[in-house]
């Protein structure tokens, strides 16, 4: 969609289809979490002293589960981590502080298990041996050109990383680590164990410095894990904590850069396809796939075509009542559709933040939750608690 500094933001259309319900969003390079009430307007907010959020859900109960950094006074450079670490937090309700973890390899995304424990994906350098297996991506002497242009590579890299950014050298892959309330990892699953570099290879028009770049970790219902490989353009479902691929599906033709994969009510994968590379063109849509059959069964492409576009974040969710929600991450529009495709909700974000020095729109992802749901139910939401800043962003129209 893009952003224009005279679009409306805030709530622009809201229809009787709706689901309705609360809506959660991060802005990128803000301060606060908030959440949305269905007219768009802010209802609560969690904000912590020297701590930028990236990325939150809501655990049953009401608690929020946030990833971030710390607060730094230096100016952070075009494709550089903030601080030593990146931390994932636990916050009440009043934004008191319930746990804490932080790790330098940390990044994207995690999930909160039943027993309390909690999966987070953890950068690693590749075994030396599995390093020149891997095939796919630029050649070194192109990627030499490309990153010894400094112009072009800082306007490439503006506002990118908003999933953390690596503090290793070498070549990386991805681990999935279970940690538990003590901070300890009790189960420790290597990606490049269970890929293949015969057949998942490397975007062909892409860096070589990373193999896998898993971007999201998904509990589904019936306690598997969902993963997703940006680098290879797959999804994968594997056992917990056994560790077994169970189901595997993307690649050429199918996905390109793919976000956020979960699973739907009636069991199908749904999954933000970035396209952000697809041949011949780059373009954006949100995929069903039926997992017994591994065919797409249903799509949303926006209309007019190239309406949606967002190439290296974005995320999407089916609803109760078979509705989707979309975050279109890069221009901070969230909006609804029903089955039929059409929208019945959108809300865009007038949160302007500065993020490693550049102005961005962002938000990694967005959540709808329904208001006597386990994450709600007897929460006081009323817009006129925060009437202040909704009028400082405009949300109060």
């Amino acid at each position: 969609m893009g952003w224009s500094p005279f679009r409306k933001t805030g709530l622009t259309y809201k229809d009787s289809r709706t689901y309705g319900g609360f809506t959660l969003i991060t802005p990128i390079g803000g301060d606060a979490v908030y959440l949305l009430d269905i007219d768009g307007r802010i209802v609560h907010q969690w904000k912590v002293h020297s701590f930028q959020p990236g990325y939150g859900f809501l655990l049953p109960g009401g608690n929020l589960l946030v990833r971030g950094q710390h607060v730094v006074d230096e100016v952070v450079k075009v494709g550089e981590p903030a601080a030593k670490t990146d931390i994932l937090i636990e916050l009440d309700w009043a934004s008191n502080e319930v746990w804490r973890w932080e790790h330098e390899n940390f990044h994207h995304d995690m999930a909160r298990l039943p027993n309390g424990n909690t999966i987070l994906i953890v950068w690693e350098v590749l075994p030396e041996g599995m390093v020149k297996k891997i095939k796919g991506g630029y050649s070194p002497e192109e990627v030499s050109q490309v990153r010894n242009n400094k112009d072009f590579m800082n306007f490439a890299l503006q506002g990118v990383g908003v999933g953390g950014r690596p503090r290793l050298k070498g070549m990386l892959s991805d681990a999935l680590w279970e940690i538990n309330q003590s901070g300890e990892p009790v189960h420790i699953w290597h990606a490049w164990e269970h890929f293949d570099p015969k057949t998942d290879k490397l975007c062909p028009i892409d860096f070589s410095d990373e193999w896998t770049h898993l971007n999201a970790v998904e509990l589904t219902p019936e306690g598997d894990i969902l993963i997703s490989s940006q680098k290879l353009d797959k999804v994968m479902k594997i056992s917990w904590p056994e560790g077994k691929v169970l189901w595997k599906w993307g690649g050429l033709g199918k996905l390109s850069h793919q976000h956020d994969p979960t699973i739907t009510p009636n069991g199908t994968l749904l999954v933000f396809d970035n396209g952000a590379k697809h041949p011949p063109i780059s373009r954006s849509r949100v995929v069903e796939v039926d997992m017994e059959t591994n065919e797409i069964i249903w799509q949303y492409v926006p209309s007019p075509v190239f309406s949606m576009l967002s190439l290296h974040i974005a995320g999407a969710e089916r609803l109760v009542n078979g509705n989707t929600l979309i975050c279109e991450g890069e221009s901070g529009r969230v909006f609804e559709v029903t089955p039929d495709c059409e929208i019945c909700w959108e809300w865009n974000s007038p949160f302007v933040h500065e993020f490693k020095s550049v102005d961005v729109v962002m938000l990694f992802r967005a959540h709808r939750y329904a208001g006597d749901s386990p994450e709600l139910k007897g929460r006081k939401l009323d817009p006129e608690a925060y009437a202040a800043i909704n009028r400082q962003w405009g949300l109060d129209k």
